[in-house]
């Protein structure tokens, strides 16, 4: 082929100097890169475009498909909650999760990387063209105070991509600028290198100046982008999987010491997970949902990706409202968009252990409903009896679930923690006015609640943890109880241990993204066991569906005639999903992407899946 090719390419060449002067003309609409990245409006639109590339389709605070690939994979991989759907081969691409058994050709997984990459990749342009450093080490075209800020935020942003892939995939890649074309990243050797690396780009970034600083706890737009208290919670977070907890006490103590957040009042736990509580006092980062209220709703425009955002998570999130008698007034616009698939079911072990620590604390409610606040609590969108007496509403024909095949995986509790509300319902607000979690111009299954990436309750926990025999001790306590008090559960630990923390941490934080890679630690330092969690707790063989005796029929005949069609009453039965047992080391981490790897050859499986080089 050489032999061929090169007389072809000295031809070209050739020609190309014989056209010479008819080519030496200025060529339109090219901007050259000393002339694109030479302004603070440069900067400022490089720094949009990693912020977008976070929020938007495909982006770590955005959807793939009918899911988030962070909130679900992260979450369905832990043992408090169950993929749920309408059966057991229901939302396969995230139920694998839930089961262990995924591989590297589950698109989930690639949409969760890629989602990463993209950001880094984002925050690469800024902090390469704005600093030195870059391939050739060169001065940047242009500098100013901001483009200093835009490359920290940038630093920092990468800091955290780099945490989660740390976190998820023990030994990634560290891309630490933009690369030239023709090389690859380099794999790190082990998760601690990952993790020393991001704690040093963290204190770069804190010890530079130049970070945005939340102004009190009542700024709203310092939550919305990276700021130094962002930085603090990453190098923090970073630290304690690194198991260097004086580093932790150091960037989590100072930032509880600059008194910018503060954990919201019990009465308001709720609105951490709806627009109510958007840029409130406890968020330390949650980036904005991007609207754009002139534009029809007419489906995803490549010209304007954000309007969406996590658009049909909140059916995946949502009750299976097919399968109900009418639809609970909370989300029942969900019904102009296809209705709810009923995925991310809280498990009913876990529910029932919650429901006797917390009772009926206003934490508890926000995260999930008892049968019968479920069935009384709520108004019923075809009720006629939401304002009558329980009476009443126990017959009912128009509340409770009416299929034959009821909800699979969610026994009598319902959860509803990052449920989208179209109504903020009473049982929470106390019948004070809160915004609805969705504007419905851009579609009733759009969810435009900010994307929580970090919020105050855990860096108090981290820090509790961190403080732990340490001389800071009484700190510690203080700050695991701050979180106790505020929770409404009445217990309050008088004692600063890893037990009380890790079982605090449960409640405090499910459904957060947290407890998969909290038990991967716990378990590697001898706290926890992942095989009693994962396996002989037999969580998989003991999968719950629930029925509504009022409606249960067993052939031609009520399967339950002292309820049927008089009084609701939820009924149990139970199934085994399809799964595959939880193997200690090679499920503590997910395999590379298959796409990833064919990329880049030198990208090895380690810590299980060693069988995919």
């Amino acid at each position: 082929m050489k032999k061929i090719l090169i007389p072809i390419l000295i031809g070209f060449s050739l020609a190309a100097v014989s056209c010479q002067s008819l080519l030496d003309i200025p060529q339109k609409g090219v901007v050259s890169e000393d002339e694109y990245y030479s302004s603070d409006e440069d900067a400022q639109a490089l720094l949009t475009n990693m912020y977008a590339s976070l929020v938007g389709i495909n982006g770590v605070a955005g959807c793939s498909g009918i899911y988030n690939p962070q909130l679900m994979i992260l979450n369905y991989s832990a043992d408090d909650i169950l993929a749920a759907g309408g059966n057991v081969d229901d939302h396969l691409d995230q139920r694998v999760f839930d089961e262990f058994r995924y591989d590297n050709a589950n698109p989930a997984l690639l949409a969760l990387y890629n989602g990463y990459e993209t950001t880094d990749f984002a925050a690469n342009l800024i902090i390469s063209h704005f600093s030195t450093e870059n391939v050739d080490g060169e001065e940047p075209f242009y500098s100013s105070d901001f483009t200093d800020q835009c490359v920290e935020e940038a630093r920092v942003m990468r800091a955290y991509i780099h945490l989660m892939k740390a976190l998820s995939w023990y030994a990634p890649t560290i891309v630490d600028r933009l690369l030239d074309h023709d090389e690859l990243p380099r794999q790190a050797v082990d998760q601690k290198e990952v993790l020393s690396w991001v704690i040093s780009e963290c204190d770069k970034a804190i010890k530079s100046g130049k970070l945005p600083e939340r102004d009190g706890t009542t700024d709203k737009v310092a939550t919305a982008r990276v700021s130094l208290g962002f930085a603090q919670f990453v190098a923090g977070k970073a630290a304690v999987f690194n198991n260097e907890m004086d580093k932790a006490r150091k960037y989590l103590g100072d930032l509880i010491a600059s008194g910018n957040y503060a954990l919201t009042p019990s009465r308001d736990y709720w609105t951490l997970f709806h627009r109510a509580g958007d840029g409130n006092s406890e968020k330390i980062f949650a980036p904005n949902f991007v609207e754009d209220p002139n534009r029809p709703n007419s489906g995803f425009s490549a010209d304007n990706p954000l309007w969406r955002s996590r658009w049909m998570v909140a059916n995946t999130l949502c009750w299976k409202t097919a399968n109900l008698a009418s639809v609970p007034t909370v989300v029942e616009k969900i019904t102009s968009s296809g209705g709810g698939w009923g995925g991310g079911a809280i498990q009913e072990d876990f529910a029932k252990k919650f429901l006797k620590h917390d009772g009926n604390s206003p934490r508890r409610k926000a995260c999930f409903l008892t049968e019968e606040e479920w069935l009384y609590d709520l108004d019923w969108s075809g009720s006629m009896v939401n304002d009558g007496t329980e009476a009443q509403k126990k017959a009912d024909p128009m509340r409770g679930i009416s299929s034959q095949s009821g909800l699979f995986s969610s026994g009598p509790y319902f959860a509803w923690k990052h449920m989208v509300f179209h109504n903020p319902p009473k049982i929470l607000t106390g019948g004070k006015e809160y915004p609805a979690d969705n504007v419905e111009i851009l579609g009733s299954n759009s969810n435009q609640t900010n994307f929580t990436l970090a919020r105050y309750a855990e860096v108090l926990l981290l820090y509790a943890e961190a403080c732990i025999g340490s001389t800071d001790a009484a700190k510690g306590l203080a700050a695991l109880q701050a979180v106790q008090r505020r929770s409404g559960s009445g217990r309050i630990s008088d004692k600063l241990t890893i037990e009380n923390v890790i079982e605090e941490k449960q409640y405090e934080l499910w459904f957060e993204g947290c407890r998969f890679h909290d038990l991967v630690r716990w378990s590697s330092r001898g706290f926890v066991d992942l095989n009693k969690i994962f396996n002989t707790s037999a969580i998989h063989e003991h999968v719950p569906t629930v029925s509504d005796a009022y409606f249960l029929m067993i052939g031609d005949e009520p399967a339950y005639p002292k309820y049927f069609g008089k009084e609701h009453k939820l009924v149990t039965s139970y199934s085994s999903a399809k799964f595959s047992a939880f193997t200690i080391g090679r499920n503590e981490y997910f395999p590379f992407p298959r796409d990833t790897k064919t990329a880049n050859p030198d990208l090895m499986d380690v810590r299980g899946w060693e069988d995919f080089n």
